[in-house]
């Protein structure tokens, strides 16, 4: 294992940010990967997810012989398979990759090691035929509608309370206390951010600062682009944030979750807050809104992490599915 040191200037920081939402093709990549390692080591959070994959062949024979082959685990996969363009949404970004000037494709190709048996699949779609590149893009638009898009508002809730989280520090701190608190996923040491990687590089960002992007199937170590000369991004774990809409709708929690107090809570944590941020919302003390904050996690509907003396409180996917459908909670106090 080595360090990737991404060297900062002042425009760097400047010019560095989070991204608001999920990258679906960095998402697509990084679940393939789960996909294809070994089960014991990964985070249990991820079992809901396998569950509910497609279980017909077809599914199953696409993703090994057209998918895999092009996303090996704990291997280089080509960059054009995450192009920045990806942060616009699934359909941008597929264009992209579908678009990637033939050169560059094959150069990025002959770097990959395929697994056993496919070697054939990605030496024909290095040479760039129409057909090939079609049949890439049915396969990664399938995978997405029914390996991502079912479990969205989960992997959406998990970033977006990351993303949140992590503007209010920089809020607060500036962007330095921001870097300085992904630690141990990253490291910062002024002006150069450490990264693991598969080997040792420096990267200078020379002025175009970093696009910092929380990833759900990031469970291990962040990741950068291979190629300096691509718009540097540098993808890391979201945290374990959120929760399952489908594992905790069953709890005893939700029905707990009555008063118009609860329901204006839940409204105010919409954009993520402090506890005493809450309290000041609600016009409580600040232990009456902690009481309140539990039940709404004890409900699923928010996580809590601690940040140094502050606690903050982000919605889950229940509890943004719950506001988004405009559910309403019986009046009692």
């Amino acid at each position: 294992m080595g360090t990737v040191r991404i060297h900062f200037t002042a425009a760097d920081l400047a010019r560095t940010h989070i991204a608001p939402e999920p990258d679906p093709l960095w998402e697509l990549m990084l679940s393939l990967h789960l996909l294809q390692g070994e089960k014991p080591r990964q985070p249990q959070y991820f079992a809901q997810w396998r569950k509910g994959l497609p279980r017909d062949e077809a599914f199953q024979h696409m993703i090994r012989t057209t998918l895999a082959p092009v996303a090996p685990a704990g291997a280089y996969f080509p960059d054009f398979m995450t192009p920045i363009e990806g942060l616009a949404g699934f359909t941008a970004g597929l264009d992209t990759v579908l678009s990637t000037p033939r050169q560059r494709m094959r150069r990025e190709l002959d770097l990959v090691t395929p697994p056993r048996g496919s070697a054939a699949w990605v030496a024909a779609l290095a040479n760039g035929r129409a057909a090939d590149l079609t049949a890439l893009g049915t396969a990664m638009q399938t995978y997405y509608d029914r390996a991502l898009a079912p479990y969205w508002p989960t992997i959406r809730a998990r970033v977006r309370a990351e993303y949140l989280l992590r503007t209010r520090l920089h809020s607060d701190d500036g962007i330095s206390g921001l870097l300085g608190s992904l630690r141990p996923a990253l490291r910062w040491e002024p002006p150069v951010l450490e990264v693991n990687g598969p080997t040792s590089r420096d990267i200078h960002l020379n002025g175009r600062g970093l696009t910092l992007i929380p990833s759900y199937f990031n469970w291990h170590n962040p990741m950068t682009m291979y190629d300096p000369e691509l718009p540097p991004v540098v993808i890391y774990p979201s945290g374990r944030l959120g929760g399952d809409p489908q594992s905790v709708a069953s709890g005893n929690g939700l029905g707990e979750l009555i008063g118009s107090t609860r329901a204006a809570g839940l409204r105010a944590i919409a954009d993520g807050c402090t506890t005493s941020d809450l309290a000041a919302g609600l016009g409580v003390s600040r232990s009456t809104a902690s009481e309140h904050a539990t039940v709404l996690r004890g409900a699923g509907l928010i996580t809590t992490e601690r940040q140094g003396l502050a606690v903050w409180h982000s919605l889950t996917a229940l509890g943004i599915a719950l506001l988004q459908a405009g559910r309403s909670v019986s009046p009692r106090t």
